[in-house]
């Protein structure tokens, strides 16, 4: 599971909601984000994007009169 969190101090707080009991021990990883790109680019060393069959952005462009693209 990955969680984003911001450090204030000694204390991290998380930025979404996880499924532990309070005063649980965890085990924490620290990563620095430096921007979107360096984000983006360890997104995809850790997704195989090829073995997503996903048809979400199918039919994705507007056809509606007017809106017609020449490329």
């Amino acid at each position: 599971m990955f969680v984003k969190g911001i450090k204030k101090g000694k204390i991290i707080e998380l930025l979404e909601d996880v499924d532990f009991p309070d005063n649980q021990e965890v085990l924490v990883e620290i990563r620095e984000v430096k921007d979107f790109w360096s984000a983006l680019q360890d997104f995809r060393e850790r997704v195989d994007l090829d073995s997503i069959d996903d048809d979400t952005f199918e039919n994705l462009r507007d056809k509606s009169p007017g809106r017609e693209v020449d490329l």
